[in-house]
């Protein structure tokens, strides 16, 4: 009987019939309770190896879960970081526009304050004109049509008897003696 190597799983039979050839003994026949406790060993061998593949195949399920989640963990992370990155994109792009709108707003508002400051210095100087070209007017008017001399108005003004003072000043009484009195 010649002994296969390469098989999967190998006859209890087979094995006992190569172990007595090499001993050089007979192959002495199996007793029931040898027989029976074979059959568990095998069984309780065949269950074992179930367990294991069993074990094995729970391990590889675990394991193979522990990578998805992994997995998924990663992609949720390098989503949120997708979206962080998009965000602060968009953010700054709207600050950008915040500030252009902003420097628009202020350009607005010099060019406002520009013309506003013009109209007022125009106002201003047609103003000006207008006065000097009403002063030169008054005035050729006035040499084109002078005015007629005022009369002189005479006032008189006597002095009171028994006042002696006249416009605050103290007024004596002429003396006799002197001829220019």
């Amino acid at each position: 009987m010649a002994f296969d190597y390469e098989a999967v799983e190998i006859d209890d039979e087979k094995v006992r019939a190569v172990a007595s050839e090499m001993t050089g003994g007979g192959l002495a026949p199996l007793t029931e309770q040898q027989i029976a406790e074979r059959e568990e060993w095998r069984r309780d061998y065949l269950a074992g190896i179930e367990q294991e593949r069993a074990d094995a195949e729970r391990l590889r399920l675990v394991q193979e879960r522990e990578r998805e989640a992994v997995a998924q963990r990663e992609a949720a992370i390098a989503a949120q970081q997708a979206r962080d990155k998009a965000l602060a994109k968009r953010q700054h792009q709207i600050d950008l526009e915040v500030n252009r709108r902003s420097l628009m707003d202020l350009r607005m508002s010099a060019a406002r304050q520009d013309t506003f400051r013009q109209s007022i210095l125009n106002a201003q100087a047609s103003a000006v004109r207008q006065q000097n070209i009403s002063n030169i007017l008054s005035e050729i008017n006035a040499m084109a049509n002078p005015p007629p001399p005022s009369e002189p108005s005479i006032v008189v003004v006597e002095a009171d008897q028994e006042d002696d003072t006249f416009c605050g000043v103290k007024v004596t009484r002429p003396n006799p003696r002197r001829s220019w009195w």
